[in-house]
């Protein structure tokens, strides 16, 4: 749970359990059609006990698990029935309450408190928790009218506005069906405040899915290095940004350019090995012993751009390769330093990933295609997941770094704004409008308004926000106004057709002015070559609206026409 909301309930929980005691709940009519008579029943964020009391009144075998201590307290006050059936725990990390194996497990008015990268965590704690068949009821504000930008409530609580439809794609990729669906008003009559609530199913047992495999690799697989976290970071980010690098192969399986997966370790482990207080990336380095693989090559090409701006160079690093102005010294470095990266990849989690598992190893190399090889149910799965995998990914990360340092420097939250860093992308829109500016560019892609030096700018086409994309397929020029109003929304499929002609033609401006950079960049979109005679403005164009139109479903995104704004 987020820290700052479970502190206002330790301090008020007295007084908030004593007004939900006041009315009944609104998921409770629904506890006869979710659960079925007499069965095992968890209900995990408790509060004051109302709903596990009504659990137990109504013949459920019920339990519950609330984090606060001053809930608790007051939960066994107004119910005393409840005094051996209430632990303390929490989500993202459940963990096994009563020894799991429920029938079914009520979560009401609780996930709407966790941060976007706890929620698969969540929901895999949720799910672990429950018997195969066994049935999930989640209730969450559908309106919230107390809630601030920052999405907090005048007492300081997070109050994440999760659709109902954005959690159920998460829910049904984890093997849940949803089997109900009900709108309520708020119990306690708060104005602008309404209720969804969610009944799910969790399939009934078969042989390990995909989804389990992920599971199991991230939550169980022996981790001495940070490699396997790091693997699987870069995969669920190709899944979702570059499924075109993709080979579906006749074997069933799918084959991920080892090349591309090393570029995204080199930005990973840069603000890491740039930074000046040693962090270890393995048990040994934590104990003083090896370094990691490529540290050395790495911190090598880093030394090149020190004091380059944030992150030791990491900026000025992405700068110099989009303009394609690498020296040979630093290009020799860059090559030594992929090359222990993809070493390293090959010989760790490659190797190794799903050893834990009953299905055994989920990774190969194919030395002949430079290909990581995977079932291609499990590239699926990452395609599916992916963001919410990585979201996942980088909290481990940062513990298992907290770990390995032995908890006496670095802390997780010291380490996770550097996982979080990334190439500013104000160096590289400048670069563009540069381009676009020497062009002649006069007109904005979006709305073919009049530009001028004084009032240009430089639009992500899928925000920077989303998915930190600097590639320059995805810059193009807009008045300041429309890419003020467009902020971090995706442009809506009519418009794209509408531009399509001027986005390409940008693109081709861009393109003549830096041919490799740009073909490299529209090569990873399109998971082909570019160049030559061979036409690319068609293909990269549908790979990019299918981009635009993929983020949108999968991330619930906004969508913008300037003629609506």
């Amino acid at each position: 749970m987020d820290a700052q909301t479970l502190a206002y309930y330790q301090t008020a929980g007295h007084k908030l359990a004593g007004r939900y005691e006041s009315v009944r709940s609104t998921v409770a009519q629904y506890f006869q059609v979710a659960f079925p008579a007499g069965c095992r029943v968890l209900d995990v964020g408790t509060g004051s006990g109302r709903d596990l009391a009504e659990l137990l009144a109504a013949g459920y075998d019920s339990y519950g698990v609330e984090p606060c201590a001053q809930l608790r307290e007051t939960a066994v006050q107004y119910h005393p029935e409840l005094a051996q059936r209430l632990v303390e725990s929490a989500l993202p990390n459940l963990g096994a309450p009563f020894g799991g194996e429920f029938d079914g497990v009520l979560c009401s008015a609780v996930l709407m408190h966790l941060a976007e990268a706890d929620l698969l965590d969540a929901a895999f704690a949720l799910r672990s928790v429950l018997r195969r068949g066994g049935r999930l009821m989640i209730s969450l504000p559908s309106a919230r009218a107390d809630v601030d930008a920052g999405e907090r409530d005048p007492d300081g609580r997070l109050f994440k506005a999760y659709p109902a439809e954005y959690l159920q794609l998460l829910f049904e990729r984890l093997g849940f069906q949803l089997i109900g669906r009900w709108e309520t008003e708020d119990a306690l009559g708060r104005v602008g405040t309404a209720w969804y609530t969610l009944l799910f199913q969790l399939a009934a047992a078969g042989p390990l899915r995909p989804v389990d495999q992920i599971e199991g690799i991230l939550n169980r697989d022996r981790k001495v290095a940070t490699y396997k976290l790091a693997l699987f970071r870069a995969l669920a980010e190709m899944a979702t940004q570059e499924a075109r690098c993709a080979t579906w192969r006749p074997d069933g399986t799918v084959g991920v350019p080892l090349a591309g997966i090393a570029e995204r370790w080199l930005l990973y482990y840069w603000p890491i090995f740039a930074s000046t207080e040693f962090i270890p990336q393995s048990q040994s380095e934590g104990a003083g012993g090896k370094p990691v693989l490529f540290r050395a090559a790495l911190t090598q090409l880093i030394g090149h751009f020190a004091g380059q701006g944030t992150h030791s160079g990491l900026s000025a690093w992405h700068l110099a390769t989009a303009r394609g102005h690498l020296p040979a010294d630093v290009l020799q470095a860059r090559s030594e330093a992929l090359g222990k990266i993809q070493q390293a990849i090959k010989d760790g989690p490659v190797s190794h990933s799903g050893g834990s598992l009953d299905s055994g190893l989920v990774f190969k190399y194919d030395q002949q295609a430079r290909q990581v090889v995977m079932a291609a149910d499990l590239w699926r799965e990452l395609t599916l997941l992916g963001h919410w995998i990585v979201d996942a990914v980088v909290i481990r990360w940062a513990a298992l770094t907290e770990r390995f340092s032995r908890r006496q420097t670095i802390l997780s939250g010291d380490v996770l704004p550097l996982l979080l860093a990334r190439p500013e992308p104000e160096r590289t829109t400048a670069m563009a409008r540069q381009i676009f500016l020497e062009q002649g560019v006069e007109r904005c892609a979006w709305t073919l308004r009049p530009i001028t030096a004084r009032q240009f700018a430089v639009d992500h086409v899928i925000p920077f926000a989303l998915w930190g994309n600097n590639d320059l397929w995805n810059l193009l020029p807009a008045h300041p106004q429309a890419n003020s109003d467009k902020s971090d929304k995706l442009p809506a499929a009519a418009l794209l057709q509408e531009r399509r002609v001027e986005i390409v033609r940008n693109w081709e401006l861009l393109r003549d002015a830096l041919p490799a950079s740009f073909d490299g960049h529209a090569e990873r979109l399109l998971g082909r070559r570019v160049g030559g005679t061979q036409p690319w403005q068609a293909d990269l164009f549908d790979a990019m609206r299918q981009s635009v139109e993929l983020t949108a479903v999968q991330r619930g995104v906004e969508r913008w026409n300037p003629k609506l704004a």
